[in-house]
């Protein structure tokens, strides 16, 4: 297989990936973690719903692509402080390192949930790529089965959907209210992509003890099956790990992408389980730069130094 080269400061790709596609790239990372359920609407256990909707309640993850740090994503679920029984979920996510250094994006969501299953209202989304600012809108009429995009300045795109619906970010959040058992029917939730509501079954695949931040848990293995494109070129089906306890935190993500795949590791949180944070690494000894011409290979990257004197090739 013919293989990517990075050098430092420059970029080559192999033919038909681009550097213009490095946007949707950024745009398959994230919501490929994301990427939570869409027949029937499971509805949430009670004690879980309540202890996943406290408020104040943060996320921090270091996403790798390909092993390579790629960049952060940011989440937190809030109470709203002047609509009762409404909640504010945050979401922003960016590049870092490499992608960065090629295209960096920032994007910030809020979305607006409220009732029983914590339905989507409203979803803004400032977008930013190399200090270009597009700004969107998603409503969503849960009563009337209407979804309404907005994107600038653009006319409206509506969407008449066969009942109430997620987003990719609620349906994420929404997850950790639900009960999964072995050998039970998988949950649904319905989420709303394609311009259309699909049901996606979400299966509890294994119990697991997996080491994390705060130390080794004991999670639940849950994989939702996806049966529609999305934002992005899916290759398989996301995974999550969530805590094995009332809290249900999402400790780890992954998903194969068209590229290679992606990992989502929580490295801090804060919120009604405590408060813990991952220790910085310890601080390596010194060495000496890599001579130019050296290259260092992973199996979809290879690595040149050379010399910053020299112009790109």
């Amino acid at each position: 297989m013919k293989k990517n080269k990075t050098t430092a400061g420059h970029v080559t790709r192999r033919p038909g990936v681009r550097a213009g596609k490095a946007r949707k790239l950024w745009v398959t990372l994230i919501l490929a973690l994301l990427a939570a359920p869409a027949a029937a609407f499971t509805p949430p256990d009670p004690a879980l719903l309540a202890s996943a909707y406290q408020g104040g309640e943060t996320f921090k993850y270091a996403i790798s692509w390909l092993g390579i740090p790629a960049g952060e994503l940011d989440m937190s679920i809030e109470k709203s402080p002047d609509q009762p029984g409404r909640f504010l979920l945050r979401v922003t996510a960016k590049t870092t390192g490499v992608l960065d250094a090629v295209y960096p994006v920032e994007d910030r969501y809020l979305i607006v949930v409220e009732g029983e299953r914590r339905l989507p209202l409203r979803c803004f989304q400032d977008q930013q790529e190399r200090g270009r600012l597009n700004k969107r809108l998603t409503i969503y009429d849960q009563q009337h089965h209407l979804v309404t995009f907005m994107k600038n300045d653009n006319p409206p795109e509506v969407s008449l959907v066969d009942g109430p619906v997620h987003n990719e970010f609620s349906a994420f959040f929404y997850m950790r209210s639900l009960r999964f058992a072995v050998d039970e029917a998988p949950v649904v939730v319905p989420t709303f992509a394609d311009k259309k509501r699909h049901e996606v079954e979400v299966f509890l695949d294994n119990r697991e003890t997996i080491p994390s931040l705060m130390g080794e848990k004991a999670t639940l293995h849950v994989r939702p099956h996806l049966t529609f494109k999305g934002y992005y070129e899916k290759v398989g089906d996301p995974q999550v790990w969530l805590t094995d306890d009332q809290y249900r935190i999402p400790l780890l993500i992954k998903a194969k992408i068209i590229i290679g795949a992606l990992t989502g590791r929580l490295v801090e949180y804060h919120g009604p389980m405590g408060s813990f944070k991952e220790a910085p690494p310890p601080p390596q000894p010194q060495s000496q730069a890599l001579p130019p011409g050296t290259s260092i290979t992973t199996p979809d990257v290879t690595i040149t130094i050379r010399d910053n004197k020299q112009p790109p090739p």
